[in-house]
């Protein structure tokens, strides 16, 4: 199961959110539903891993050239994270979280090679 593109797809969508962009225009440019969207920032879902203060810090940076129009395809910028999350320790706290064995989604390989 994938439990990291969620978890960041939901903090990337916070902090959009908290760039003063509409519930709707967030799911536009994360590819989801506004339903999802809003579950992500009523805590529902998406949240199953904690993030380092730099994973943090790197979302809302992200964000911010999101916001400014700098960034205009979302994929490599949730590949880039995921990968980064992927090879750290986080995935031991979902696993623990969750008792299953995390493994690498394909999901990446679909965002990146998108164009």
């Amino acid at each position: 199961m994938d439990y990291i593109l969620p978890s960041v797809r939901a903090q990337l969508a916070k902090e959009l959110v908290d760039c003063d962009i509409s519930q709707r225009k967030v799911a536009d440019i994360l590819g989801l539903t506004p339903a999802a969207v809003s579950q992500y920032m009523s805590g529902k879902r998406g949240y199953a891993v904690e993030f380092d203060q730099d994973i943090l810090d790197e979302l809302r940076i992200y964000a911010g050239k999101i916001c400014r129009g700098e960034i205009q395809y979302i994929g490599p910028v949730l590949c880039h994270v995921c990968n980064k999350v992927w090879n750290r320790r986080t995935l031991e706290q979902v696993e623990e979280n969750f008792d299953t064995k995390v493994e690498m989604c394909h999901t990446c390989e679909r965002l990146c090679n998108k164009k």
